[in-house]
Protein backbone atom coordinates (compact mmCIF):
# COMPACT_ATOMS: atom_id res chain seq x y z
CA UNK A 1 0.00 0.00 0.00
CA UNK A 2 1.89 3.00 -1.24
CA UNK A 3 -0.65 5.34 0.38
CA UNK A 4 1.04 4.62 3.73
CA UNK A 5 4.17 6.42 2.55
CA UNK A 6 2.07 9.44 1.55
CA UNK A 7 0.62 9.95 5.03
CA UNK A 8 1.69 12.80 7.26
CA UNK A 9 3.06 10.92 10.26
CA UNK A 10 3.41 14.08 12.34
CA UNK A 11 -0.33 14.65 11.88
CA UNK A 12 -0.95 11.03 12.85
CA UNK A 13 1.18 11.34 16.01
CA UNK A 14 -0.52 14.60 17.04
CA UNK A 15 -3.95 13.19 16.19
CA UNK A 16 -3.36 9.97 18.10
CA UNK A 17 -2.28 11.82 21.24
CA UNK A 18 -5.17 14.29 20.98
CA UNK A 19 -7.77 11.55 20.44
CA UNK A 20 -6.48 9.40 23.29
CA UNK A 21 -6.23 12.32 25.72
CA UNK A 22 -9.65 13.70 24.70
CA UNK A 23 -11.42 10.37 25.30
CA UNK A 24 -9.41 9.77 28.46
CA UNK A 25 -10.45 13.11 29.94
CA UNK A 26 -14.06 12.52 28.87
CA UNK A 27 -14.15 9.35 30.97
CA UNK A 28 -12.41 10.78 34.08
CA UNK A 29 -14.28 11.21 37.33
CA UNK A 30 -14.55 15.01 37.02
CA UNK A 31 -16.20 14.72 33.59
CA UNK A 32 -18.49 11.77 32.77
CA UNK A 33 -16.53 9.04 34.58
CA UNK A 34 -18.87 8.59 37.53
CA UNK A 35 -21.95 8.20 35.32
CA UNK A 36 -19.99 5.99 32.93
CA UNK A 37 -18.92 3.64 35.74
CA UNK A 38 -22.46 3.64 37.13
CA UNK A 39 -23.80 2.72 33.68
CA UNK A 40 -21.48 -0.30 33.63
CA UNK A 41 -22.33 -1.25 37.19
CA UNK A 42 -18.68 -0.77 38.21
CA UNK A 43 -17.95 0.26 41.77
CA UNK A 44 -14.38 1.33 42.39
CA UNK A 45 -12.71 -0.62 45.18
CA UNK A 46 -11.20 1.57 47.89
CA UNK A 47 -7.61 1.29 46.62
CA UNK A 48 -8.42 1.19 42.88
CA UNK A 49 -5.46 1.82 40.62
CA UNK A 50 -5.54 1.68 36.85
CA UNK A 51 -2.91 -0.60 35.39
CA UNK A 52 -0.98 0.01 32.18
CA UNK A 53 -3.54 -1.84 30.06
CA UNK A 54 -6.00 1.03 30.64
CA UNK A 55 -3.58 3.34 28.84
CA UNK A 56 -1.83 1.08 26.30
CA UNK A 57 -4.90 -0.46 24.67
CA UNK A 58 -6.68 2.88 24.11
CA UNK A 59 -3.46 4.44 22.79
CA UNK A 60 -2.95 1.64 20.26
CA UNK A 61 -6.64 1.75 19.27
CA UNK A 62 -6.52 5.54 18.87
CA UNK A 63 -3.42 5.17 16.69
CA UNK A 64 -5.10 2.60 14.44
CA UNK A 65 -8.19 4.82 14.11
CA UNK A 66 -6.01 7.85 13.35
CA UNK A 67 -4.10 6.03 10.60
CA UNK A 68 -7.36 4.81 9.03
CA UNK A 69 -8.83 8.32 9.09
CA UNK A 70 -5.67 9.73 7.50
CA UNK A 71 -5.98 7.11 4.75
CA UNK A 72 -9.68 7.86 4.25
CA UNK A 73 -8.96 11.59 3.98
CA UNK A 74 -6.55 10.78 1.13
CA UNK A 75 -8.83 8.24 -0.57
CA UNK A 76 -11.86 10.53 -0.46
CA UNK A 77 -9.74 13.41 -1.73
CA UNK A 78 -10.95 15.77 0.98
CA UNK A 79 -10.22 19.27 -0.35
CA UNK A 80 -11.66 21.44 2.40
CA UNK A 81 -12.40 21.59 6.10
CA UNK A 82 -16.03 21.00 5.14
CA UNK A 83 -15.07 17.72 3.43
CA UNK A 84 -13.03 16.69 6.48
CA UNK A 85 -15.89 17.62 8.81
CA UNK A 86 -18.36 15.54 6.80
CA UNK A 87 -16.01 12.56 6.83
CA UNK A 88 -15.48 12.94 10.59
CA UNK A 89 -19.23 13.08 11.22
CA UNK A 90 -19.84 9.99 9.07
CA UNK A 91 -17.12 7.98 10.80
CA UNK A 92 -17.81 9.35 14.28
CA UNK A 93 -21.54 8.98 14.43
CA UNK A 94 -22.13 6.53 11.58
CA UNK A 95 -19.55 3.97 12.67
CA UNK A 96 -18.02 4.61 16.10
CA UNK A 97 -21.20 5.59 17.95
CA UNK A 98 -23.15 2.79 16.27
CA UNK A 99 -20.54 0.22 17.32
CA UNK A 100 -20.47 1.55 20.89
CA UNK A 101 -24.25 1.36 21.22
CA UNK A 102 -24.30 -2.14 19.74
CA UNK A 103 -21.67 -3.41 22.18
CA UNK A 104 -23.27 -1.60 25.13
CA UNK A 105 -26.22 -3.98 25.23
CA UNK A 106 -24.23 -6.85 26.73
CA UNK A 107 -26.17 -8.58 29.52
CA UNK A 108 -23.98 -7.31 32.38
CA UNK A 109 -24.31 -3.63 31.40
CA UNK A 110 -26.54 -1.90 33.96
CA UNK A 111 -27.52 1.13 31.86
CA UNK A 112 -26.61 0.40 28.24
CA UNK A 113 -28.14 3.57 26.79
CA UNK A 114 -26.29 5.77 29.28
CA UNK A 115 -23.05 3.94 28.55
CA UNK A 116 -23.67 4.25 24.81
CA UNK A 117 -24.45 7.95 25.07
CA UNK A 118 -21.35 8.75 27.13
CA UNK A 119 -18.85 6.62 25.22
CA UNK A 120 -20.50 7.05 21.82
CA UNK A 121 -20.45 10.83 22.15
CA UNK A 122 -16.80 10.78 23.23
CA UNK A 123 -15.89 8.67 20.21
CA UNK A 124 -17.92 10.73 17.76
CA UNK A 125 -16.61 14.10 18.95
CA UNK A 126 -13.07 12.77 19.27
CA UNK A 127 -13.15 11.41 15.73
CA UNK A 128 -14.65 14.58 14.28
CA UNK A 129 -11.98 16.75 15.93
CA UNK A 130 -9.28 14.22 15.05
CA UNK A 131 -10.30 14.29 11.39
CA UNK A 132 -10.09 18.09 11.34
CA UNK A 133 -6.69 18.02 13.06
CA UNK A 134 -5.26 15.54 10.55
CA UNK A 135 -6.65 17.59 7.66
CA UNK A 136 -5.26 20.85 9.11
CA UNK A 137 -1.76 19.50 9.72
CA UNK A 138 -1.60 17.55 6.46
CA UNK A 139 -2.60 20.47 4.22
Amino acid sequence: MEIITELNWVAIAVGTIFYCVFCGIWHRQFAFGKKWEEAMGFQRPENWKETNIYYIVPLVSCCVTTVVIAILLKLTIANSYNDALRLGILIGFGIATAVVFTTSVIPIMKKPLTFGAITGTAQALGIILLTLIIYAISN
